[in-house]
């Protein structure tokens, strides 16, 4: 069974029920946990009194490389999502100098040295720092970026996700999200000790434009920007799938087996869900 509390004694003899951290399973202090960042635009998803003060700092820098450094960092930029303390997003893709840590973080297809940045007019800007790039630009040789999920971008960003997964439910029942079934995925989220990656599951979906719209109202023009979408989703009473939608990136995570078996692509049957992954051999 999973642990959702502990059993104690009162100073009159009277046992009382003491709810644990949903991540740490400390009896730590709680504090109220975004479940989704708020430099994401999130500003009314709130788990309370369910993750301690350490957990939801130690979230808070996970969230911070993954606004940062992979599409979602984009995202904010292109859709101007403000930060929590209000300032348009500029963001720095480019690849750190060095490899540090277990997992590579660094890929030589990825497009290196470009950055973005929101402005108050809605418009966005692309920063390239590789005079390569911009003369493939100037030539029309090139029309896009390429932009490479690492091992180390992924290994944060399935705790990321398995992190998000486990809080929605949460918000639903407390008892399933502390349940054995999910033990892997909160302990992947917290301390990320799978022993491998967790896989990711992505697909595509509309196109840029499809979320920003203007429209028309007694008091003029107003913007209206849809930054991201989340769901929860059940397939053949097997596997718990995670979804969360920025943009036209779809990200989705299997909460109960890391490995499901492709019976979840029913979940998604209009969209060709991919798989991003490396073997232990290609992680090293």
């Amino acid at each position: 069974m999973g642990n959702r509390s502990s059993r104690i004694v009162d100073c009159k003899g009277e046992p009382t029920i003491k709810t644990l951290c949903l991540f740490c399973q400390s009896d730590k202090p709680f504090t109220a946990e975004h479940v989704i960042p708020e430099s994401l635009g999130n500003d009314d998803l709130v788990l309370t009194g369910n993750v301690c003060t350490d957990c939801n700092n130690h979230f808070s820098k996970l969230e911070a490389l993954v606004l940062q450094k992979t599409s979602l960092a984009f995202w904010r930029a292109y859709l101007g999502i403000k930060t929590k303390r209000g300032k348009l997003p500029s963001v720095n893709l480019s690849q750190p100098n060095r490899e540090k840590g277990v997992f590579p973080s660094t890929h030589p297809a990825h497009d290196d040295k470009i950055g973005f940045t929101a402005h108050e007019d809605g418009s966005s800007s692309v920063e390239i720092d590789d005079l390569r790039i911009v003369n493939e630009i100037l030539d029309d040789r090139r029309t896009n970026f390429r932009f490479v999920m690492t091992p180390k971008l992924l290994f944060v960003f399935g705790r990321f996700l398995c992190k998000v997964g486990i809080e929605l439910l949460c918000i639903s029942d407390q008892d399933v999200a502390r349940s054995d079934q999910f033990q892997r995925a909160r302990r992947f989220a917290r301390y990320g000790d799978l022993g491998s990656l967790w896989p990711i599951f992505h697909f595509t979906k509309g196109q840029p434009g499809d979320f920003r719209k203007v429209r028309v109202d007694a008091d003029g023009l107003i913007k209206d920007v849809d930054y991201y979408g989340y769901s929860l989703l059940e397939v053949a009473q097997r596997y718990t799938l995670a979804h969360l939608r920025v943009g036209t990136d779809n990200w989705v995570v299997c909460l109960n087996d890391p490995f499901p078996t492709p019976e979840i692509r029913t979940a998604f049957p209009e969209y060709d869900l991919q798989c991003i992954w490396y073997s232990p051999e290609e992680v090293g």
